[in-house]
């Protein structure tokens, strides 16, 4: 994965958990706090070291929370810091702060390759103090953060030498969820809640006696409240649960019955534990119809548009299944 597609694909999965957590308290801009609170359920290293030193995405939003209460309580000013329920993507108009924007840049420069590790080193390196102060409310030092990112460079280094480079598998990813497994299966295997973390599914209508499949209406409003032009032929799914094993994996699969031409839908989700809550593997793919397998020299061309529309749907289905559980 080149040093751009991957600064591009830290981008995306932080900018959604911060604006999910910056939506939390009625707020439009996503600050400081929110992108460290983005971190702490972020599934590369730089969120694996922030839950191996013992903050979680519980811990964190609990030191915020004070701080702002100290900070307000400084200016005479009493009030209650808790935060609400998430309401991104309901509504709409969201962007980082300067400094936040400041951080990834900073993420990205020199031999700094845009990972979440990068990211988190730069946040550390931010001047405003606000990350210091928020450190010393957990009781963790900055330099224990940055020897464990350190440790955690030094040993991909030396998988990488003896076991070269691993191809990138398109159509996968890799996110963490502050719940735990059990919890997270439960929710994904259920065909009854696939409107809660499918982006796709606005709602699920029954389930087919005879086959078992359960018909679903496809999301007509998108992010912001925003309508989308939807198809008359796909205005209506069916998803069926191709496989499901207690408490480690799901696989559905999703077709469009009123345009039997079309691209059926397969998501997979491996589930495992991690500190914290659950490490998850997903993959989705399209079932090309056998109408347009034949279409070789255009799927090659297209083939950078498809990976593209993949990680999306990917991580709008990753933050489903985070914000189900926030």
């Amino acid at each position: 994965m080149s040093k751009l597609i991957r600064a591009a694909a830290t981008s995306q999965t932080l900018s959604l958990a911060a604006m999910e957590e910056a939506s939390r308290f009625g707020l439009r801009d996503a600050d400081i706090e929110h992108l460290f609170l983005a971190l702490t359920i972020d599934a590369g290293i730089g969120g694996q070291v922030l839950r191996s030193l013992g903050i979680t995405l519980d811990v964190a939003r609990s030191a915020i929370e004070k701080q702002q209460v100290d900070q307000l309580g400084s200016l005479g000013v009493q009030a209650d810091s808790a935060g609400g329920r998430i309401v991104y993507p309901e509504t709409g108009g969201y962007d980082w702060t300067e400094r936040v924007v400041a951080v990834m840049r900073e993420a990205v420069s020199g031999d700094r390759d845009g990972d979440s590790a990068a990211v988190l080193r730069a946040l550390l390196d931010e001047p405003s103090g606000l990350m210091t102060d928020l450190l010393e409310r957990m009781d963790v030092e900055p330099e224990r953060i940055i020897d464990a990112l350190d440790d955690a460079a030094a040993m991909i280094a030396e998988h990488r030498r003896t076991a070269g480079e691993q191809p990138t598998i398109h159509g996968t990813h890799t996110a963490f969820v502050p719940a735990d497994p059990l919890d997270v299966w439960t929710l994904l295997a259920d065909g009854e809640r696939l409107a809660e973390w499918e982006p796709t599914i606005g709602e699920v209508v029954r389930r087919d006696a005879a086959t078992g499949h359960w018909e679903a209406r496809t999301r007509t409003v998108g992010s912001g409240g925003k309508p989308l032009k939807i198809r008359d032929g796909i205005r209506r799914q069916y998803a069926e649960s191709v496989r499901s094993e207690r408490p480690s994996h799901v696989t559905w699969h999703f077709t469009y019955p009123d345009e039997p031409r079309s691209n059926a839908r397969v998501v997979s989700v491996d589930i495992e534990p991690a500190a914290g809550g659950a490490q998850l593997r997903l993959s989705f793919g399209w079932e090309l119809h056998a109408g347009r397998r034949r279409r070789r020299v255009m799927g090659a061309l297209l083939r950078p548009v498809f990976r593209f529309l993949c990680f999306v749907q990917l991580t709008q289905i990753a933050g489903g299944i985070s914000r189900a559980f926030r």
